[in-house]
């Protein structure tokens, strides 16, 4: 069971432990069968045995209730380490794939593989049980009458390998929902981003209401009925199968000779008895095979990285907040803080593709070759769509290029260090997310009085109040949200800063402050700035303008506009 095999490999201590107390747990409930049948037959006078019977009915729920007790605080600890674990491979992805194919696959596997494994996990004493009585039943079945244990094994074994086809179809459309699944969540996040277009034009909105996303919802409910469907088909064949063989041991017992009719009753007796039991067991198989697709989906996200000598109090201690906190220092390493100032960047011959449409060949950046130097103020102008915000991200470390390379202070930026190059910037982007805390900057000397004058700075103090680095709000104006993005990034005083398109949505007051204080200001201190800007008026600031013109940096800039790349 792949389920056993991927918690063996957190702690296999715990499992085997698990196992072995319900293993416990079945036989006592086998055992109890043998006195009922002992006491049907009339081979137990009296209450000779009564204490058995009272210690094995304590035995069963103790040895139950210690293996629901273990495997569920170790199913909780493991899929808490596996949000974890979805949480640093979300941000190790690279952006361009979560640009290209979207968030819905990680969410999926946070909001549904994740859960569906955990309650599987939970699931497995009482199947273990289930298991153990079955087996031990068809021992017992043997003691009975080895005859008719060869009859039924036989019957069983043509009716799992006629099952089988149609379990393969079920797993089937138990991986096609969940793609569907994926496809549902992609449409519900385009209608989260979408809200406000669609709520001001319901032609649209009716359009991807009765388009879009009923199709999608419509598909992902008829591929999870299809294989409920056909796991019903595959429960009621087991269940058309057990009553036949039931009749014939009634109507055909005779003809196998030599069994006694006090046998055949026992035999019948065990057979209603473990019936439930196996009956659960076919059960189980829907619940395992869902959490088999889910744990298809997170191996193939890369996300299982358990030792294979784990106790449950080991990995308490793994995902403490500070070892947490101490592991993604040093995906990183960031032990090694970033310089303040200083930085040089050189780009030689760098460039980025973007794939085209049918065959076609795509927008393609570059070649570009270019020395930034330390406390150099930078503006990169061009036309839209000419690789400004592709380029930038490229700078940044966003994006890998895809040929040429990238050098800070004379360290080549490679896969294995791009982590470590981001560190050394202050972003600001068109479209950057606003977060309600500071997040990182606690041992920056930064207190909540300096982010205050910042906020007055910015005119924010009646609308945004801060205690302990939490602001009171982020529900503002565009505007007003690139000023609070600019003050939580100016706090985190990183070498290097880059502005896209900043003062885009300012008015002209706060356009002036941009340019003629926080851009001066910044290379006062040291930094190296780099700026993306359609503001003209402005050009003079720069110490140096980079234009791009569809993908090409321009030469030759004219002398009144800016000094030349």
């Amino acid at each position: 069971m792949r389920i056993l095999r991927f918690l063996f490999g957190y702690a296999p201590g715990v499992i085997i432990v698990t196992t072995i107390i319900s293993a416990v747990a079945g036989l006592t409930a086998v055992r109890l069968l043998m006195i009922f049948n002992a006491h049907l037959r009339g081979v137990v006078d009296g209450n000779a045995d009564i204490w058995e019977f009272i210690g094995l009915c304590t035995a069963a729920a103790v040895a139950s209730f210690i293996a629901r007790v273990s495997i569920s605080k170790l199913a909780l600890w493991s899929a808490f380490d596996l949000r974890l674990q979805l949480g640093r491979q979300w941000i190790n992805t690279p952006l361009v794939e979560l640009e290209r194919d979207g968030n819905a696959k990680l969410l999926s596997a946070v909001t549904q593989d994740v859960d569906r494994l955990s309650e599987s996990m939970r699931s497995l004493p009482a199947v273990l049980v289930d298991y153990t009585v079955t087996i031990a039943s068809f021992c017992y079945l043997g003691y009975l009458s080895w005859k008719l244990l060869l009859v039924l094994v036989g019957f069983m074994v043509v009716l799992t390998v006629t099952r089988e086809f149609l379990k393969k179809k079920f797993e089937q459309y138990l991986r096609e929902a969940r793609a569907f699944a994926e496809t549902m969540l992609a449409t519900y996040n385009a209608m989260s981003g979408g809200i406000k277009e669609l709520k001001m034009n319901l032609s649209r909105w009716n359009g991807f209401y009765a388009g879009e996303l009923y199709d999608v919802s419509t598909k992902y409910r008829d591929r999870n009925y299809s294989a409920e469907l056909l796991f019903g088909v595959i429960y009621g064949y087991s269940e058309i199968a057990f009553f036949i063989f039931v009749a014939l041991l009634i109507y055909g017992g005779k003809l196998l000779g030599g069994i006694s009719h006090e046998v055949m009753i026992s035999f019948m007796v065990t057979l209603l008895y473990m019936k439930a039991n196996m009956d659960r067991v076919i059960e189980s198989g829907s619940q395992f095979a869902r959490a088999g697709v889910a744990l298809d989906n997170l191996e193939a996200l890369g996300v299982f990285r358990h030792s294979a000598s784990m106790s449950v109090t080991e990995l308490h201690s793994r995902n403490s907040r500070d070892r947490v906190a101490t592991a993604v220092a040093n995906d990183v390493n960031l032990g090694e803080r970033p310089h303040a100032s200083g930085c040089n960047i050189k780009l030689t011959g760098i460039g980025h593709t973007y794939g085209g449409v049918d065959g076609e060949s795509g927008f393609e950046l570059g070649p570009i070759s270019l020395s930034i130097e330390a406390g150099e103020l930078l503006f990169i102008i061009g036309g839209n769509g000419s690789g400004k915000t592709t380029f930038a991200k490229i700078l940044c470390g966003l994006y890998e290029p895809g040929r040429g390379e990238v050098w800070l202070n004379g360290v080549r930026v490679q896969s294995e260090n791009r982590a470590w190059y981001t560190q050394h910037f202050g972003t600001v982007f068109s479209d950057s997310y606003l977060f309600s805390k500071l997040y990182g900057t606690e041992d920056l000397p930064q207190t909540d009085a300096v982010i205050r004058a910042y906020l007055r700075e910015c005119r924010l103090e009646k609308k945004v109040q801060v205690h302990e680095g939490r602001f009171s709000t982020i529900s503002l104006s565009q505007g007003q949200r690139k000023r609070l993005a600019l003050v939580t990034t100016y706090v985190e005083d990183r070498p290097i800063y880059l502005f896209d398109e900043w003062a885009a949505d300012q008015d002209p007051e706060f356009r002036e402050f941009f340019y003629y204080k926080i851009l001066p200001e910044l290379k006062a201190k040291g930094k190296t700035v780099i700026v993306i800007s359609h503001d003209d008026r402005y050009y003079h600031v720069a110490d140096r303008i980079v234009k791009l013109d569809s993908g090409r940096m321009v030469h030759g800039i004219p002398q009144e506009i800016a000094v030349p790349a």
